[in-house]
């Protein structure tokens, strides 16, 4: 299925960004439909929102689970291949992987396992095996969330991470989400970006910015 491993495999700063471009000609197709043409504003209107609905559906089609077999992330195996985040100061450096992705090293209360930056998730998602050795979550009465996946509709766990460490990174009580069936892929969302000093992209490097102490 050579076009569902086509979108699996986009970068997300590409999706995030045709997302935005896609708001954009929905807003210029109102003031045009408004203020000058209303054929015109409307057709804008109609692809922005035909693009808008694709860039979700490609960013819950990476995070979201798989189609016929084919893994939640196309490219984990090459995720070994990426080249370390490297420490300058008080920012860590992440190069783009291999797989169009950026990959770090995380400390889940003292855990390591590697992780996928995505801007495209809401909340940072674990996989129920790093929960388990992690021990996070499994109260008796968990509070829940439901999954739109390629799959159909799924309930998943929500819980707090007590330490998060990326480097000389660290975030406490961190929501999360235990999401089944996503293999050994685990995702950190833009709940962890927002929560440092600053984030950004810079010479196909993914900058992270940690708060002062």
């Amino acid at each position: 299925m050579p076009l569902l491993t086509f979108f699996l495999q986009l970068p997300n700063h590409l999706v995030l960004g045709a997302a935005f471009a896609f708001m954009a000609l929905i807003l210029v197709g109102g003031i045009v439909r408004t203020e000058t043409n209303h054929t015109l504003g409307t057709m804008f209107k109609t692809v922005g929102n035909a693009g808008l609905m694709l860039s979700f559906g490609i960013t819950a089609l990476q995070l979201g689970g798989a189609v016929m077999s084919v893994p939640l992330v196309a490219g984990v195996a090459m995720a070994a291949q990426a080249t370390a985040q490297t420490v300058q100061g008080g920012e860590i450096r992440v190069p783009l992987g291999q797989d169009g992705h950026y990959w770090v090293e995380a400390d889940i209360n003292g855990v390591a396992q590697r992780f996928l930056i995505d801007t495209g998730a809401t909340y940072t998602t674990i996989s129920a095996d790093l929960a388990r050795e992690a021990m996070v979550g499994g109260d008796d009465n968990p509070n829940k969330v439901n999954l739109h996946t390629a799959n159909g509709d799924t309930s998943a766990e929500v819980a707090n991470i007590r330490r998060l460490e990326v480097g000389a990174i660290t975030a406490k009580d961190m929501k999360a989400i235990i999401a089944p069936g996503i293999g050994t892929t685990n995702v950190l969302g833009m709940n962890f970006l927002t929560s440092l000093e600053g984030w950004r992209m810079e010479h196909k490097e993914l900058v992270l910015t940690a708060k002062a102490s």
